[in-house]
Order: structure tokens, then C-alpha cells, then sequence
């Protein structure tokens, strides 16, 4: 035990004078850094003949121009229907539409694609038929429905066939 104690010491001996730090650890040189001068701006060249400028430029030219201009203002729109000059006839006109009466009638826009399925006629009771929707019979397989007679849930088999019904309250 003794002896761990003058080792101890000898460690703590050279390490407790300050010259030793000195000649184990030399201090690093310090250089004084200045923060470089900022690089002196240039004007903006003229581009040379040939280069091509970016879309963009245009297009935020365009926009700008656009946004800066006072939007006139709407046409102003009459109020209710013109009154009509005669009585109508019972049938559709021959002649063709003039433009007053092009603006007074609508065009009746009809729909694209094909038409949904018609729907299935199910009896649910004697003498109670009702019409189901495509849908309902063969994709959902559920479907409930109000009638006179009561309200019914009713549900179809993979095949569309009525499997099950019951009459709610």
C-alpha cells in the first residue's frame, strides 16, 4: 500500500508544477483572422446578341402587365324575362330562333355515356311489386324500401334473386 502511494506522488509531482505544462503542451499559434472584404457588386451586363432569355421571364412579364391593368367591368345583365311580343302556339316553331328568343330558351343539355340499367320489379307479397334499383339488386345485395304496406329490408342472393325480407314495424 506504501508503495501505491509513492507512485502516486511521483505522478502528482511533475503535474502540480506549472512549468511542466508548458514544456508538454506548447500553446498553439494564434493568427489573427480578419473576415474578408465583401466582393464589390457588378452592374448587370446587357446580354450578348444570340442569348436566348428564359420563358419565365415572359410568362412573369405577361402576368405582371395583366395584374397591374383596372379590370373593366362586367356587362350588366337584364333583369327578369323579356316580355314576349305574342301568344305562344300550342307546338314547337318552324322558323328558326331569332336572337331574343335564343337567349330567352335555354339549351336543354342532355346526358353523355350510357344510360343507367332499368331497375327490377321484385314482389315482395301477393300484389305488392316494387321497382329496385340495378344497383341494390347486384352490387349492394340490400336494399329498403317504404311502401303503403309497411316498410321491408330486403336482400338478394349472388344471383339477383330475392333471398330475404322482412317487414319492419
Amino acid at each position: 500500500m506504501l508503495e501505491n502511494i509513492h507512485i502516486i506522488t511521483a505522478i502528482n509531482e511533475p503535474l502540480g508544477d506549472p512549468e511542466y505544462w508548458d514544456q508538454a503542451l506548447p500553446l498553439p499559434p494564434r493568427a489573427e483572422h480578419t473576415p474578408p472584404a465583401p466582393a464589390p457588386t457588378q452592374q448587370p451586363r446587357a446580354p450578348k446578341v444570340g442569348t436566348i432569355i428564359q420563358r419565365s421571364d415572359h410568362v412573369n412579364r405577361r402576368k405582371q402587365e395583366m395584374l397591374m391593368t383596372v379590370p373593366s367591368s362586367p356587362p350588366k345583365r337584364s333583369r327578369g324575362r323579356p316580355a314576349t311580343t305574342g301568344p305562344s302556339t300550342a307546338g314547337p316553331s318552324t322558323a328558326e330562333p331569332t336572337a331574343d328568343t335564343a337567349t330567352v330558351q335555354p339549351v336543354l343539355l342532355m346526358p353523355t355515356g350510357p344510360l343507367p340499367p332499368p331497375p327490377i320489379q321484385v314482389q315482395i307479397e301477393p300484389g305488392v311489386i316494387i321497382d329496385v334499383p340495378h344497383f341494390c339488386v347486384h352490387v349492394s345485395k340490400k336494399y329498403k324500401v317504404r311502401t303503403p304496406q309497411g316498410r321491408w329490408v330486403l336482400r338478394f342472393s349472388r344471383t339477383g334473386q330475392l333471398r330475404y325480407r322482412q317487414k319492419i314495424s
